[in-house]
C-alpha cells in the first residue's frame, strides 16, 4: 500500500463519496472505489487502495457503507456518478412487472 496520493486523488475520493451519500445515504465501497480508479489511470493507483481511501471517507461522514461489488442497486443511484446505470453492472434493474 501507497501512502502519497496525489491531491487531486484525495479530492476525487472525497467528492464522490459525498456526492454518494448525499444521493443515495449509503455510499458502495467497491463501485465508487473503481469509478474512481478509472478515472485516475494515469495514478496507477490499486484498487484495493481505493477502496481503502473510499472507506476511510465514508466512515469520517459517517455514511452507511455496502461492500457489494456486482452493484445490486441498494446504492445504485447514489454511487452513479456519470448518470449511467450500465456502468454500475445492473443493466435491467427497473423493468417493469405486470401485477395481477
Amino acid at each position: 500500500m501507497r501512502y502519497e496520493y496525489s491531491t487531486r486523488l484525495h479530492d476525487d475520493v472525497n467528492s464522490a463519496v459525498e456526492k454518494a451519500f448525499k444521493t443515495a445515504g449509503i455510499v458502495n465501497i467497491s463501485v465508487t472505489a473503481e469509478q474512481i480508479r478509472v478515472r485516475n489511470l494515469a495514478e496507477n493507483v490499486a484498487l484495493e487502495d481505493i477502496e481503502y481511501l473510499v472507506l476511510q471517507a465514508a466512515q469520517l461522514l459517517g455514511a452507511a457503507i455496502e461492500f457489494d461489488a456486482l452493484g445490486n442497486g441498494l446504492a445504485l443511484f447514489g454511487n452513479d456518478l456519470d448518470g449511467d446505470e450500465a456502468a454500475i453492472g445492473s443493466p435491467g434493474f427497473f423493468q417493469s412487472v405486470p401485477i395481477q
